[in-house]
């Protein structure tokens, strides 16, 4: 039996080390299709937030924006990014509705709301948001 339960953890790692990870055009496109706003700013969160799609949380849990179940006191894990986007709109994004602002003010209101414990969070978002602005020109 624990031979059996070594093997499936062995498994489950090895595939789950492959994660793909996404494009920025992937990245925004799925944004898009999902209604996500601000996916600049989404995006740049996800290469902070899974060290650019290399993180063990990313490998592993597909999840590249850093979200938390409280319940279970872990990162939450997802079939791929593409539902931690999704999940990240309805659980993040959704106590904000459809409100029209800036990306500043929309990041300025995550960092309100406690989305991120690091005081120097928003000045690290801007700057890959800045970084990625630089390589399109």
């Amino acid at each position: 039996m624990q031979k059996i339960i070594t093997l499936s953890v062995v498994l489950l790692c090895g595939i789950s080390i492959h994660a793909q990870k996404p494009t920025r055009s992937e990245f925004l496109k799925v944004c898009d299709s999902l209604g996500v706003l601000h996916p600049e700013v989404v995006w740049a969160q996800a290469r902070l937030e899974s060290g650019n799609f290399s993180s063990t949380t990313y490998k592993v849990k597909k999840n590249c924006l850093g979200i938390y179940d409280s319940r279970k006191k872990e990162y939450a894990w997802f079939a791929d990014w593409k539902k931690c986007v999704e999940a990240y709109r309805d659980r993040v994004q959704k106590k904000r509705g459809n409100v029209a602002e800036s990306d500043v003010e929309y990041l300025m209101w995550l960092i309100s709301m406690g989305y991120a414990a690091d005081t120097a969070y928003a000045t690290k978002v801007r700057e890959i948001m800045n970084s990625e602005k630089k390589k399109k020109n």
